[in-house]
C-alpha cells in the first residue's frame, strides 16, 4: 500500500526534478538562423543529442532569426541597427522560447529561473550574443562564443573566399559601408559592422569609437558620455547603474567559453575572439605584431578595479575557458570537434560538473607545462 501510494508523488516529484534546457544560437555575418548548410547542421545536431536518464532533461533548441523572413535575416547581418537587432529579435526571441517552455510544463512565468540557458555565438552573433547576456531580462547561465571579436575589430572584417558568391557581395558592400558609418552620427546606426568597429591605430580614432555610443563601446564598458555639460550627474548615475546591472548578469554565468580559430582572416586580429588587446593606443596592428598583443589576462578589461566585465571574477571561479579551434580558419570547424569539445563539455555537462571539468583541465596542463595564454598560437 505504501509503495502504491508513492506511485504517484514520486512521479510528480521526478518530473518537478526534470532539467529545463534552452540552447539558443545566434548567427553571424553571411548566414541565416537556420542554413541547413551551417547552423541549420548545429541546430539539428543540438536537437538530436539524446540525453541520458540520469539527466532527465527536456530541452528546447532555437536559432534567432533577425527578420521576418530568411532574406531579411540575412540582410540584418549587415545593415540595421546593432541596440534593436539584439532587443527587438534576440531578447525578444529568448523570453518567448523561455515562456514555451513553461507553459508546456504546467508552471507559472515566475519561475522560469528553472530553465538553464546557454547562448552560442558565432563570429559577429558571439557579440550579439554577449549583448543579450548583459541586456536582456533573461538571465542566461553559460555564454559559448567562436570567432566573436570581443574587443573588436581592428581593421574591417575581411570577407570569408569560401562563401558563396552573394555572401561575398554583401560583404564587400558592408565594408564600404562600415568604414564611413563608423565615424558617422547619421549612418552608425544602419551598419552593423560599424558596431563593433575599434580602431586602435589613431588616438583620435580611438576617442571617436569610445564617444559613439556603439554596442562594442556599452558592453565593453568603454562608452563616454559625449555631451559636454558638467552637470549630468543623473546621467552618469543611470550610467553607472546601469553598468552594474551588466556586470551582474555576465557574474551570474556558470561558463564564459571563448574560442578563437588559428588561421582567422576574417576577424582582425584574430585574438580578439579571445579578448586580447593593444598594448596601447595608438597601436598599428600587422600580423608580424601579434605576439605584442596583451592577453586577456592583461587587458583593462579583466585588470580594471570595477572588473566591468567580471572577466577577472568569473576566471577566478574558473568559469572563464579560453581556447582554440587549431588549424582553422575562420568559422571552420567540424559537427565531430564541435561534438567533442562544446557539447560534450558545456551542454550535456551540469554547471557544476562543467566548473570542475574546467578546473581539472587547467591543472592537468599547468602539469604538463601549458600555458593559458590567447598568443600561445600565435607567430
Amino acid at each position: 500500500l505504501g509503495l502504491l501510494l508513492c506511485l504517484p508523488i514520486c512521479s510528480r516529484a521526478q518530473e518537478q526534478q526534470q532539467k529545463q534546457l534552452l540552447i539558443v544560437l545566434v548567427h553571424g555575418m553571411g548566414d541565416t538562423c537556420c542554413n541547413p548548410l551551417s547552423l541549420g547542421k548545429i541546430e539539428s545536431l543540438l536537437a538530436e543529442e539524446e540525453d541520458t536518464e540520469e539527466t532527465n532533461t527536456n530541452k528546447k533548441v532555437i536559432s534567432i532569426k533577425f527578420g521576418r523572413n530568411s532574406m531579411s535575416d540575412f540582410i540584418s547581418g549587415f545593415i540595421g541597427d546593432a541596440f534593436s537587432l539584439v532587443k527587438d529579435f534576440g531578447c525578444a526571441q529568448l523570453r518567448k522560447a523561455k515562456e514555451e517552455m513553461m507553459m508546456n510544463h504546467d508552471d507559472t512565468i515566475e519561475n522560469d529561473d528553472k530553465v538553464e540557458t546557454i547562448l552560442l555565438g558565432f563570429s559577429q552573433g558571439g557579440v550579439f550574443a554577449r549583448a543579450m547576456v548583459e541586456t536582456c531580462e533573461d538571465e542566461v547561465n553559460a555564454l559559448i562564443t567562436f570567432g566573436a571579436p570581443h574587443s573588436g575589430v581592428w581593421k574591417f572584417p575581411g570577407c570569408d573566399k569560401t562563401a558563396n558568391a552573394l555572401s561575398r557581395k554583401w560583404c564587400e558592400y558592408s565594408r564600404k559601408v562600415a568604414s564611413k558609418a563608423a565615424y558617422s552620427e547619421m549612418l552608425k546606426s544602419k551598419s552593423v559592422q560599424a558596431s563593433y568597429f575599434r580602431d586602435v591605430s589613431d588616438a583620435k580614432r580611438f576617442e571617436q569609437y569610445v564617444r559613439s555610443g556603439s554596442l562594442l563601446s556599452v558592453i565593453n564598458g568603454e562608452e563616454e558620455d559625449g555631451s559636454d555639460d558638467e552637470d549630468d550627474a543623473r546621467g552618469e548615475e543611470r550610467k553607472m547603474k546601469t553598468g552594474q546591472r551588466r556586470r551582474e548578469k555576465m557574474c551570474n554565468l556558470d561558463v564564459f567559453a571563448m574560442f578563437s580559430f588559428e588561421k582567422d582572416e576574417v576577424v582582425v586580429p584574430r585574438d580578439s575572439a579571445v579578448f586580447s588587446d593593444a598594448p596601447s593606443v595608438p597601436f598599428e596592428y600587422t600580423e608580424e605584431k601579434s605576439s605584442e598583443l596583451l592577453n586577456v589576462r592583461e587587458t583593462k578589461f579583466y585588470l580594471n578595479e570595477e572588473d566591468g566585465l567580471c572577466l577577472r571574477e568569473l576566471d577566478e571561479k574558473n568559469r572563464m575557458k579560453i581556447d582554440v579551434v587549431p588549424d582553422a580558419h575562420h568559422m571552420q570547424f567540424s559537427l565531430e570537434w564541435f561534438t567533442e569539445n562544446v557539447i560534450d563539455k558545456y551542454i550535456v555537462a551540469a554547471p557544476e560538473k562543467r566548473e570542475e571539468e574546467v578546473k581539472e583541465e587547467e591543472e592537468e596542463d599547468k602539469k604538463e607545462g601549458v600555458i593559458h595564454s590567447i598568443n600561445r598560437f600565435s607567430k
